[in-house]
């Protein structure tokens, strides 16, 4: 596909209600990723993926991978197909008194209720940087947020059948539904198995810090991209009017400096608002005779290869049976249960930060808590995401 301005509105213009297939590579490494902590920074990073040959998506934490959001554990509910059919075929009976129009397809119907806040096997992605960095940076602000970035596929087929058939992941642009679609320049990815984190060949992802997200929403709010133009409706606008008083606010809190330039405002932190395991477990790493340890050792840039192992204190104890590691949210089974080999207990995973491991000895029911953010021989970065 030409990158032209002219070939790409083509481009849209033939292709709404197509799909493309896209073969992802599962045994592909982590994508490369950059951390931008200005929107400077941010910029420059960006301008090589300007040329309309790029899709983007973005998230409020990096910790989160691509998983849709049937896939992802609701309310402590595992995914089931029945459970995803069920929910999407209520939506159908149930939003009709509220439509202006009847979508054609199932897959119009799919696209609607995902931008209705619907759990679906859908990826939103779009042809924006900028819509998609605004999904990043509003999400919160206790974590580092992600801009992912694909290539834009080329080769499109006929979106037949239904949705909950196709074989392989596809891109599909909808008839668009809703004004948000349009504003948002929205297209998705369908997945065959939403448990599987889509991976894609040459991904990559900017890493936008958790500190410069306020100032991210204001020059994005400057540059016309906010509530009001991303939502096209009376609920975006009642959004914006809020976020514009907030931005007032914050700048009159700040005050200046003796430059007369902005002072930054130091917000004060909610105690571990994304680390739901800390404080739950006891808080100990060694109790009632068991300790818990954790080696971690960088991979990449903002990833990281971590063993964590429960085993005796003191010789000559063994440990024996299973035992229970409780990981962060954002893996994809934080629950692993381990059998105990030659007196240990050992789970190897890789992750972006440090977060809080609650763990359980399943042989005397003794809880530890280990918290990976107070490793002193682990790598300051990771002790800090």
């Amino acid at each position: 596909m030409s990158p032209s301005a002219s070939a790409t509105s083509t481009h849209r213009k033939i292709s709404r209600k197509k799909a493309v297939s896209w073969k992802q590579s599962e045994e592909a490494p982590p994508w490369k990723r950059s951390r931008v902590e200005s929107w400077s920074q941010f910029q420059k990073e960006i301008e090589e993926y300007l040329d309309g040959d790029f899709l983007f998506r973005g998230v409020g934490s990096v910790r989160h991978t691509l998983i849709p959001s049937i896939g992802r554990l609701q309310n402590g509910v595992n995914y089931s197909r029945t459970m995803e059919r069920a929910i999407f075929e209520q939506f159908k009976r149930e939003a009709l008194p509220f439509l202006t129009f009847r979508p054609a397809t199932e897959w119009e119907w799919l696209a609607l209720a995902q931008h209705h806040g619907v759990p679906t096997r859908l990826l939103d992605w779009s042809e924006s940087p900028s819509v998609s960095l605004f999904f990043a940076v509003w999400g919160n602000d206790d974590d580092d947020a992600g801009l992912y970035i694909i290539r834009r596929p080329a080769a499109a087929s006929e979106t037949q059948g239904l949705p909950f058939d196709v074989s392989e992941v596809m891109f599909f642009y909808p008839g668009y539904v809703t004004p948000r679609l349009v504003a948002q320049r929205g297209l998705f990815t369908v997945h065959p198995n939403p448990q599987v984190p889509y991976k894609a060949d040459e991904m990559r992802q900017i890493i936008i810090s958790k500190e410069s997200k306020a100032d991210f929403r204001r020059k994005l709010d400057a540059s016309g991209v906010h509530q009001s133009a991303i939502f096209a409706d009376l609920e975006g606008l009642s959004k914006r009017l809020i976020a514009v008083q907030g931005y007032r606010a914050a700048k009159s809190a700040a005050g200046t400096n003796a430059l007369g330039r902005p002072e930054r405002v130091q917000i004060r932190r909610r105690i571990n608002p994304r680390d739901p395991h800390k404080g739950q477990w006891g808080g100990k790493r060694t109790h009632n005779g068991w300790t818990a340890s954790a080696k971690v050792s960088e991979i990449t840039d903002d990833w990281y290869d971590i063993v964590l192992t429960v085993e005796a204190a003191k010789p000559p104890r063994k440990l024996t049976g299973t035992v229970s590691f409780h990981l962060h949210d954002s893996f994809i089974d934080p629950h692993r249960t381990v059998a105990a080999v030659k007196g240990k207990a050992s789970l190897n995973v890789k992750a972006y930060g440090a977060f809080t491991v609650g763990i359980e000895v399943k042989k005397d029911g003794t809880l530890l808590e280990l918290d990976l953010a107070e490793l002193k021989d682990a790598p300051k970065r990771f002790r800090e995401q």
